[in-house]
């Protein structure tokens, strides 16, 4: 339900409007809609369509399959319900809404004038939420009408719901069968529209997908991934995170949410499953109601250290990450209109807050110890590196928005970058929202997901008469996109397409006259050439105990809480991300020992090869006999790490074969492993 503050448009319905389908008639309903300073704007919505076979029963946990034919007249004229989710996060009100395991439907905004020519060109939408919330249901269609259909832009619009959370991207250790289901609706969706659409005015050979965040990097998987080539024409990516997808993520969850409704032994733990075992917990599971499930789900967001998040690379639709893709350049590149906000999220802002002036070289620190022990070949490197790059002034703010977000944006263009193709970035900087932003965490602007008042209206406040004038031009940018594969600025100003070698992008932020600043060079390069040369990436997929995959915020967010003795993020309570910091801090020791022994012995290698080359050359005084028993002798060495800070305390290891007893003051000796 909307703010009453929100409540812009007035709406009346008129007359029934009927499409035979492939599968059948439906009937939708025509709308006109006062929106405001811009006149009367007309379409025709049809809203409620299936696309595939309900996602129950049986068909839980499995592919999508197309849709059955029906009888008559369906009447496609209201919303269908969200999937299974947490519904007041879904709906953004404490109240919540409908949700449902039978929600695969999508909604069409149309005109008469699509209708009339069919010919016009159609941007289906992919929302976001962090893969585990939102809804297709949760746009408000007026303002779809507005900003795309009306106004003579011409717009197909379409929205379509995918299956969330454990009820899509869950896996098992060991798993071979169906994963990544949300996906695979989503080709299903898109398959849908490239059969029906001509039906309500659509060319199927001119389909844009745009999304924002999470619904962003749905659309990179689908882009990236051999099994959709040719399906689409174009692609908006707006503030997409895209660096945390793992061949383990959610495999974690899905094994506890398995265990809790008592289709999994606990015993059993996280050891790898048989494809037997594998089957028969499916079969199990098909035979839960939704709502166990869900709750499931829901507790151990809250009650357990493990997370839920993006769709785990896989053998059949991810079958790599993205930045092997990108370089190994086997996407098929499409044309591209990609941008971030300034500010974004700035998860590492911690590292400058004036309470922990006294930290802030240990924070900067630990967060680039933990980032390379995770994902660096070369990890005592990378730090080092990193904490040279983050340690000046307040540059340290923008490390985990340059790792996520700025840098992998630079690697999308790149990878779509080509003769026959066209890129187009852009940076948004417009900090004068205000109240038309209604603003979920006390953040500076412009926040990720700022922009989105303007072009599909979520978090949206209360716009005053510049508002609607920023938002005619703003989301007339991304229109033109979808119609002329040029993203035009209004007046005068050109938009050049980016190129790898100038990284050119338009900067985005009115003045008073509503002027922007216009194109720009180099977008980032100096955060680029950091992170792009900084080291060797693992891929090694090994993380604290709780984690299947990484983001700098399940590192931040634990150690900030710790520090504020207060859960500062995630819906998780204070226990619960307490156990989560000593993990990390545990792991990060962990790591940090093996990688002491591992260069040691790798030092003794080289030792030992230059003592037989040396012999060989003539210039050995002794045996290298004496240098195999010292090897041997070396194996029972006690080695000592003394590690001093006052995050972490001062902390005396010591270090037997396969033991690690770990010595605190008052504490006591602690086995780790």
């Amino acid at each position: 339900m909307l703010k009453p503050a929100t409540v812009l448009l007035l709406i009346q319905m008129y007359v029934c409007k009927r499409v035979q389908l492939s599968s059948g008639t439906i009937e939708g309903k025509i709308l006109n809609i006062s929106y405001s300073p811009l006149g009367n704007q007309s379409a025709t919505v049809f809203l409620g369509i299936p696309f595939v076979e309900p996602p129950i029963g049986d068909l839980r946990y499995r592919k999508p399959r197309p849709p059955k034919s029906w009888e008559g007249v369906l009447v496609t004229n209201e919303y269908k319900s969200a999937c299974m989710s947490n519904a007041t996060k879904t709906y953004k009100n404490k109240f919540g809404g409908p949700i449902s395991e039978d929600c695969l439907y999508l909604n069409v905004l149309t005109n008469e004038y699509c209708l009339e020519n069919k010919n016009c060109s159609v941007m289906m939408i992919v929302h976001g939420g962090g893969y585990l919330t939102e809804s297709a249901s949760t746009f408000n269609p007026e303002i779809l009408i507005n900003n795309f259909v009306g106004q003579g832009r011409n717009i197909v619009v379409v929205t379509f719901n995918y299956r969330l959370g454990l009820f899509s991207f869950g896996q098992f250790n060991g798993d071979r069968g169906d994963k990544n289901f949300g996906l695979y609706d989503m080709i299903e969706s898109v398959n849908w529209v490239r059969r029906e659409i001509e039906n309500f005015g659509g060319n199927k050979n001119r389909i844009t997908l745009a999304g924002h965040s999470a619904g962003a990097s749905m659309i990179v998987a689908f882009t990236s991934s051999p099994l959709t080539k040719g399906l689409v024409h174009q692609q908006i990516i707006m503030s997409a995170p895209m660096t945390n997808m793992s061949k383990k993520s959610n495999f974690k969850g899905m094994t506890v949410m398995a265990q809790m409704v008592g289709c999994l032994s606990e015993e059993i733990g996280f050891n790898k499953l048989s494809e037997e075992q594998v089957e028969n917990t499916y079969s199990c599971l098909r035979k839960k109601s939704a709502q166990q499930i869900l709750d499931a789900q829901l507790w151990l967001l809250q009650n357990s250290t493990y997370f839920l998040g993006a769709p785990p690379i896989d053998e059949h639709f991810l079958t790599d990450y993205p930045e092997n893709l990108y370089a190994s350049k086997s996407i098929y590149p499409i044309n591209t209109l990609i941008g971030t906000t300034t500010l974004e999220v700035e998860e590492s802002s911690y590292i400058i807050d004036p309470a922990f002036a006294d930290k802030k070289v240990e924070l900067l620190e630990n967060l680039c110890d933990h980032i390379g022990y995770v994902l660096y070949e070369e990890p005592e490197t990378f730090s080092k590196k990193c904490q040279k790059q983050y340690m000046n002034g307040n540059s340290s703010m923008n490390l985990s928005n340059e790792m996520e977000f700025y840098t992998p944006a630079i690697d999308f263009a790149d990878s779509h970058t080509s003769g026959n193709t066209k890129v187009f970035l852009y940076s948004y900087d417009y900090r004068g929202a205000g109240p038309a932003y209604d603003r979920y965490l006390e953040v500076r602007s412009p926040h990720h997901s700022e922009d989105l008042i303007y072009v599909f209206g979520t978090h949206r406040g209360i716009f005053a008469p510049k508002d609607y004038i920023i938002e005619k031009i703003y989301s007339g940018m991304f229109a033109d996109f979808v119609n002329f594969e040029n993203p035009l600025p209004s007046g005068d100003q050109k938009w050049n397409q980016y190129t790898k070698e100038n990284r050119e992008h338009f900067l985005i932020n009115f003045d008073k006259n509503f002027i922007t600043p216009g194109m720009r060079d180099n977008y980032y390069t100096e955060a680029y050439e950091f992170w792009s040369t900084v080291g060797k990436k693992s891929f090694k997929e090994e993380w604290s105990p709780s984690l299947d995959t990484f983001t700098c915020a399940l590192v931040i967010s634990p150690l900030v809480s710790h520090m504020k003795q207060t859960t500062t993020a995630f819906d998780k309570t204070f226990e619960q991300t307490e156990l989560l910091y000593k993990e990390e801090v545990n792991f990060l020791k962990r790591e940090k020992l093996e990688r002491t022994q591992e260069l040691k012995m790798e030092t003794k290698r080289r030792d030992k090869a230059l003592r037989i080359q040396n012999r060989k050359n003539g210039l050995a005084n002794k045996e290298i006999t004496e240098g195999d028993e010292e090897d041997e002798s070396s194996k029972l060495d006690i080695l000592l790490i003394i590690s001093a800070g006052t995050l972490f305390g001062g902390i005396l290891y010591v270090t037997l074969p396969n033991v690690i007893l770990q010595k605190r003051a008052r504490d006591g000796y602690e086995l780790l492993s």
